[in-house]
């Protein structure tokens, strides 16, 4: 009579294999959690610069002011809300109109708390040039007929994530003539633009 012999794993090998795997996810998984962070927070900023730019846009092609609205949501006071709007405050409507509402993966944070905001006019070569910042409580840009921006300033929005400091910060400059640019920042000051 022959013996027939099945194949397959020990509970010994199966314990090792998967002993391997979860210290391969301890490893892995801060470097994951870090890497999406900063993915949130660099789509954060990108949704600043497409409402901004998008609100520009709008002035030219209605060939009048429009506003774009930033500040606290009036339901979830802890994000940051912008919208678009005619010179009188009166929310614009239609196929240009947009909305956006950031969480907690990216919000406004004052100039102040960030120790890096200071080197950012040196590192976008901005010359003599002081940025005004954006604070969590809000403020309106308004762009012309042009497209440019009213006020003539540099502005910048300042967001961060405060659950994962590690992220970094990101900034959203605002040029006078209404170019947009994003830029990268960590808690030692050293900026760079996003490509």
């Amino acid at each position: 009579m022959k013996t027939r012999r099945v194949s397959g794993f020990s509970l010994t090998e199966l314990v090792v294999a998967m002993a391997v795997a979860m210290i391969l996810m301890a490893v892995g998984l801060p470097y994951f959690l870090r890497a999406y962070h900063s993915y949130q927070l660099n789509s954060a900023a990108t949704q600043v610069a497409d409402i901004l730019r998008l609100t520009r846009y709008e002035a030219i092609r209605l060939n009048k002011i429009a506003n774009c609205v930033v500040g606290p949501d009036s339901v979830y006071p802890t994000m940051t809300n912008a919208s678009m709007t005619d010179v009188n405050g009166k929310a614009l409507t239609g196929l240009g109109s947009r909305a956006i509402l950031l969480g907690s993966s990216g919000n406004l944070v004052n100039a102040s708390s960030l120790p890096g905001a200071g080197s950012l006019p040196s590192a976008a070569a901005l010359g003599a040039t002081t940025p005004t910042a954006v604070p969590p409580s809000g403020g309106t840009i308004q762009f012309d007929a042009r497209g440019a921006v009213t006020s003539g300033n540099v502005t910048v929005f300042y967001l961060n994530a405060p659950g994962s400091p590690e992220s970094g910060v990101r900034a959203v400059l605002l040029m006078p003539a209404g170019s947009i640019q994003i830029w990268t920042g960590d808690s030692s000051g050293n900026w760079h633009q996003m490509r």
